[in-house]
């Protein structure tokens, strides 16, 4: 196994506990959309638009903050320098100058963090934006962020961001996942059958084991794994469809994120 596929499991591990990505048990994921920061350009209820950016920030910050701290910032200039960015962007005249037919929103979130660099952070910093204002919570979680920067330190910065932006997209695919198995009644079996399809188990995997711990013939277990890998199959493209604002980007998308946690 490379170096960078091993350290996709060490980034999936470190960050399940992240807001916005697998958590062990954790709450059902807010959607969180590219139409979410579109939608923030409407005058009509500023408010409730904020609210839906307040979720959004919660969820993408991670590969942000993991970009900063590979471009040399310490862990405290990088989270002043997240929540400066995200004061920033929630700014209504920030927001009109996204562009819905050039979105990808991992393109779009980290052009955005670099222009701030270049042409904002100065005159943010002299102002203290971002300071008073708490607009994402890194305490509970940023042991999980450091660690999944530590597992990329081998890449670029923009590769790094890449890699935890694709981790994270599939982890909150599963976690959408397991909330819908959940409500159905069904967590024993999809614990069960989750090294099959999401990977990452430490010993060899034994479908009649499996079969014969669940209680159900060969051919049963056989037969929920196909249909378990095609839920998630459409989990995963659901996940992907949030961050494209062109239905016909998804499979480009889909593919790129594969290149980048199979390299």
């Amino acid at each position: 196994m490379c170096i960078a596929r091993r350290s996709h499991h060490a980034i999936v591990a470190a960050t399940k506990a992240i807001p916005g990505t697998l958590q062990e048990g954790g709450a059902s994921f807010q959607t969180t959309h590219w139409t979410v920061v579109l939608r923030a350009r409407e005058p009509e209820s500023p408010e409730s638009a904020r609210q839906a950016l307040a979720g959004f920030c919660e969820a993408y910050w991670p590969p942000l903050y993991s970009f900063l701290r590979h471009r040399g910032y310490p862990s405290a200039d990088a989270q002043d320098l997240v929540q400066s960015f995200f004061a920033y962007l929630l700014e209504q005249n920030t927001l009109s100058r996204a562009d819905q037919e050039k979105g990808r929103l991992r393109t779009f979130l980290l052009t955005s963090l670099q222009n701030f660099l270049f042409n904002e952070y100065d005159r943010v910093r002299a102002a203290k934006r971002g300071g008073d204002q708490q607009i994402v919570s890194f305490e509970e979680h940023l042991p999980e962020a450091e660690a999944a920067m530590l597992a990329t330190s081998h890449l670029s910065d923009a590769r790094c961001y890449d890699l935890i932006w694709a981790s994270n997209i599939v982890s909150r695919a599963w976690q959408n996942l397991q909330n819908a198995f959940v409500a159905e009644g069904k967590a024993e079996w999809l614990e069960e059958l989750r090294p099959f399809v999401a990977g990452g188990s430490v010993t060899p995997l034994n479908q009649e084991e499996a079969a014969g711990r669940l209680g159900v013939p060969i051919a049963t277990l056989r037969t929920w794994l196909s249909r378990l890998r095609q839920r998630y199959r459409e989990s995963l493209r659901t996940e992907v469809a949030s961050t494209v604002s062109d239905p016909a980007d998804v499979d480009t998308e889909l593919h790129h994120l594969y290149q980048i946690l199979m390299a």
